[in-house]
């Protein structure tokens, strides 16, 4: 009988058993996903959503974009920038652009992770590369005489503090830098957060073919260029702008360009406000503005950086205007 009561409990001792593991089982999925280790292993195997958190398991699925209530959606950005595994068409509040900026439209689509996205002819995509050919330089020359001419001035910049970082959206963990790799990438390829893992760019700085490979020692091959520098929008009116402004015009595609890393690293602020003639030497006829090496984009980037200042109305310094001009105006004329 004794022998009987000490192996009793029945059921009851194997559900208590099989919650007591459950629980432990838990406990030890919480310890591998906050150390990190989950993400290893399911790298490793093959299995699993590397970029899940603790966070996932109480978080609401249904509640639209941006677990930060201070991030700044810009989900219109993100069209044909899809989700791996999940419904698309999350959408939420739009980014307030300045008066002069960009009103471009979108939503965020979904496609398997991993697949490259296709293109959707009813999806209004980020703005296009920019563009190019005669008529787009005389169109930018014959904006230059909306643009105002003053000194600059610089004072007070600050990158972080008055412009932000890339702007966060609804599509996982995706930032504007996804949306212009996904934009000006060839074969642009997104991981289950949305974020653009490959893809293959022909650099308009540099004319080369540029394989990028997301990762921590690879992604700075590929780096997003403000064409016209958040530092000389500074220097010539984005000072006196709202930095919710700011924000929008750094994160706006139209200023926004894919490019070569160390081309950008080389291009720095891309002008020499004091007029010392930085960029004598590339025989450019503009030796205050950087000029990329690729000679056959120089007239695409001069127009660009005309048709971004005509458009959020920033000003030129008298020799920047002069020199603008001259060099748009040999464009023109085949020169």
């Amino acid at each position: 009988m004794a022998g009987r009561r000490g192996g009793g409990g029945g059921p009851w001792r194997e559900l208590l058993s099989m919650v007591v593991a459950l629980i432990m089982l838990g406990v030890l999925m919480v310890g591998l996903v906050s150390s990190g280790g989950w993400r290893v292993l399911s790298e490793r195997l093959g299995i699993g959503d590397p970029n899940a958190s603790t966070g996932a398991l109480t978080e609401s699925k249904g509640d639209g974009p941006g677990r930060n209530p201070d991030a700044v959606d810009i989900t219109k950005l993100l069209a044909g920038l899809k989700p791996s595994g999940a419904a698309a068409g999350q959408t939420g509040s739009q980014t307030t652009a300045p008066q002069t900026g960009a009103d471009g439209a979108g939503q965020a689509g979904g496609t398997a992770g991993g697949q490259t996205a296709p293109a959707d002819p009813d999806a209004s995509a980020p703005a296009a590369a920019p563009s190019s050919g005669v008529e787009y330089w005389r169109a930018s020359l014959k904006a230059i005489d909306s643009i105002g001419t003053a000194r600059a001035n610089p004072a007070g910049y600050n990158r972080e503090d008055e412009f932000g970082g890339w702007a966060a959206n609804g599509c996982g963990e995706a930032t504007t830098r996804d949306a212009i790799l996904a934009r000006d990438l060839k074969d642009a390829r997104t991981d289950r957060a949305c974020r653009v893992v490959s893809g293959t760019l022909t650099d308009p700085y540099t004319g080369r073919t540029i394989a990028f490979k997301r990762g921590v020692d690879t992604s700075s091959a590929i780096q997003i260029d403000h064409v016209v520098s958040l530092y000389d929008a500074w220097a010539s009116g984005a000072s006196k702008w709202s930095r919710e402004q700011r924000v929008a015009y750094a994160n706006d595609p139209d200023v926004l360009l894919a490019s070569d890393g160390p081309a950008n690293m080389a291009k720095g602020s891309g002008i020499d406000l004091n007029g010392t003639s930085q960029w004598l030497s590339q025989h450019t006829g503009a030796p205050d503005i950087w000029m990329p090496d690729n000679k056959a984009y120089r007239c695409d980037y001069m127009a660009r950086r005309a048709a971004i200042k005509a458009k959020y109305k920033l000003t030129m310094t008298a020799r920047e205007r002069q020199q603008t001009v001259t060099f748009l105006a040999s464009c023109t004329a085949g020169r």
